[in-house]
């Protein structure tokens, strides 16, 4: 990720003002409108230089609106299309919950069978407290998937089994049913808990009960290189540029499938509007899918992947973007046609946090951004967490070995959040990633006498700081969800 600065200081492409909007849209008169709003979006994305991938807009199914920007081999030149194939993140998770369900169904699985049913191999103080029903609500307390190991190297992670080893052995977040946490590893188990029941392999399961009946022929489950139509995954970073990062995770329940914009329009009209899949006379369905509802949404994101479903179940429109690049760009577009549908007015369309942050940083100077930059990010219109943007910031400054930039950001973390472990443990890996293992460490200390038992988010033994303390897992910025 290199290259030429720009010093821009904000980028708003006009959609309709906020103070000055005009009424709602009555999505059956104006669909025109919508259509006509929903290009003037994505052209905006894309001459950003942030989108690349497909949209697809429908109403009650049928498409009033396609389009494909960008490209899904830049190297080749190869166009994306409405036949490319892009990775969807954890929009998976509602093909998971399909398989789950459809079990339910049949009387294989049961909502409110613990883990001890299935004998997974948790400990019994874990196993009899979780459930079906916890797993599939993100209220079992497991954290996520992304522990300082796993984050290490996830590739070296290809199983089910091998991810669940991960975290079987760590102590919940929370008493299950009490709380809700997001939990890739929620999903994982599921996928473990459907291979037990079935004796089938996960990708076989997706197969036999979701792809084959729907005819989703443009769907592929794990990854395949060589499938035809496969877009290559770019990030788009802090200079403004789409790298290629190429795979950079095993697929599982979790996240994965590669797609196309036509397959998952067809699977969201089978489970909201027919029972090819689920039987919406079952109660257990709509504790889960809100079949009677008016709205439904999914996302997903990691490195270079982006995918966003939103559907007005009310007025019966289906907003799909799918794309390979990232930064959650597909999420913006969605919602911001989702928002025309519903308001006539959408939110400014602005570059990615990072990007603003870096393009401050390079016109402030190191000096004058610790001070200046929280004013300006709030005064752009960036209502993100300031110190979760600044920590990506860094960490892609590190990948690049731009070593100044990155203790700088981060010197500007700790600043500004002096008694956050986090910021210490950010700082850190900067020093270990750039040689000093030595420094690495003492940063680290300063984290541990803020929080004693506190657990790297990126080194597996602290840093060698404490070979007591047993790395536990905390949310990813990286891998695809």
């Amino acid at each position: 990720m290199k290259t030429a600065i720009l010093t821009l200081a904000l980028i708003a492409i006009p959609g309709p003002a906020l103070a000055d909007a005009p009424g709602p849209v009555d999505p059956v008169r104006d669909s025109q409108a919508i259509v006509a709003e929903a290009d003037a979006i994505v052209r905006s994305y894309h001459e950003l230089g942030w989108f690349s991938g497909s949209v697809l807009l429908a109403k009650e199914g049928q498409p009033i609106y396609t389009v494909s920007v960008g490209l899904a081999d830049r190297e080749a030149e190869v166009p994306n299309g409405l036949e490319t194939r892009y990775n969807l993140g954890s929009i998976m998770k509602n093909f998971t919950a399909v398989l789950v369900l459809q079990q339910v169904e049949r009387g294989a699985i049961g909502m409110d069978d613990s883990l001890h049913s299935f004998d997974l191999g948790f400990a019994a103080d874990v196993a009899t407290k979780v459930t079906v029903r916890h797993l599939l609500h993100h209220e079992s307390g497991f954290p996520d998937a992304f522990p300082s190991a796993y984050r290490e190297n996830p590739l070296a992670f290809r199983t089910i089994d091998e991810k669940l080893a991960l975290l079987r052995d760590g102590p919940l977040l929370f008493e299950p049913g009490t709380d809700r946490r997001y939990s890739n590893y929620g999903y994982l188990v599921l996928g473990a808990i459907l291979e037990k029941v079935t004796g089938e392999s996960f990708s076989d399961l997706l197969r036999t009960n979701i792809f084959d009946p729907l005819q989703l022929q443009d769907s592929v489950y794990p990854y395949r290189a060589s499938a035809p139509n496969q877009s290559l995954r770019y990030t788009f970073n802090y200079d403004k540029e789409q790298i290629l990062v190429g795979v950079t995770e095993h697929h599982s329940p979790d996240g994965g499938i590669e797609s196309t914009v036509a397959d998952v329009l067809t699977f969201y009209r089978a489970l909201f509007y027919g029972d090819e899949l689920l039987s919406h006379a079952n109660p257990v369905v709509a504790e889960y899918f809100p079949i009677d509802g008016r709205y439904w949404s999914s996302f997903g994101g990691g490195a270079g992947v982006s995918s966003a479903v939103e559907l007005d179940l009310a007025d019966d429109y289906q907003v799909i973007v799918l794309a390979n690049t990232d930064g959650l760009v597909a999420e913006e577009i969605s919602g911001r046609i989702y928002s025309y549908i519903q308001t006539g007015t959408y939110e400014p369309i602005l570059l990615p946090p990072v990007v603003y942050a870096w393009e401050q940083y390079v016109e402030m100077g190191s000096d004058a951004f610790t001070s200046g930059f929280p004013t300006s990010y709030e005064s752009a219109g960036y209502d993100r967490f300031i110190g979760r943007t600044l920590n990506e910031l860094g960490m892609s400054l590190v990948n690049d070995e731009k070593w100044l930039d990155a203790f700088n950001i981060f010197g500007t973390l700790v600043e500004l959040f002096p008694d956050a472990p986090q910021a210490y443990d950010s700082l850190a890996y900067a020093h270990l990633r750039s040689g000093d293992a030595a420094q690495a460490r003492n940063t680290f200390s300063m984290a541990l006498r803020l929080q004693p038992t506190f657990s790297s988010d990126y080194s597996s033994d602290n840093y060698g700081c404490s070979d007591n303390l047993q790395a536990v897992a905390a949310p990813s910025t990286g891998g695809v969800n």
